[in-house]
């Protein structure tokens, strides 16, 4: 019997406030450990729900609770030598702070900060993915689902 192939599977948040959009800057290992930014996401962890991995993403990136709105996409990245299938939310900060501190285990996260649409697209040579601009221009196009697309079972 051959190994079974398992993708991985990972949350986005788009979160936006006053017409900015919340974004987060890291280095990418992938590209040469050059800083780079994009939407709060992570993976999906262990006999986690996707509904649960994201607002988990949102509050260890942003250090806020968060809440989601509606799903925005769902990417089917088929690369090389891995597949992704990242599921895209819009959101919003429950109480929004006056600053903002990542709650990262990880330590990945350099900094918070608040983009306009173009500044978003303007600095395209600084996403992390392309994964970051499907998801914006999903967003900006008004794609919208309801959540209860996503049917979690529990054991």
């Amino acid at each position: 019997m051959t190994e079974r192939f398992t993708p991985f599977t990972t949350v986005a948040l788009i979160i936006e406030h006053n017409g900015r959009y919340l974004v987060v800057e890291e280095y990418n290992e992938d590209q040469d450990n050059r800083k780079v930014f994009g939407n709060p996401c992570g993976h999906i962890e262990k006999n986690e729900s996707i509904i649960d991995a994201a607002l988990r993403e949102g509050r260890e990136e942003t250090g806020c609770e968060v809440e989601l709105l509606s799903l925005v996409c769902i990417n089917d990245y088929v690369k090389d030598k891995e597949t992704i299938l990242r599921f895209c939310f819009e959101a919003k900060i429950k109480d929004m702070p006056k600053s903002m501190k990542a709650n990262d285990p990880d330590n990945e996260i350099l900094d918070i900060k608040w983009y306009t649409k173009e500044e978003i697209y303007a600095r395209k040579d600084l996403w992390r993915t392309r994964l970051v601009g499907r998801n914006f221009d999903a967003y900006f196009k008004g794609q919208r689902f309801p959540l209860n697309l996503i049917d979690t079972i529990k054991s």
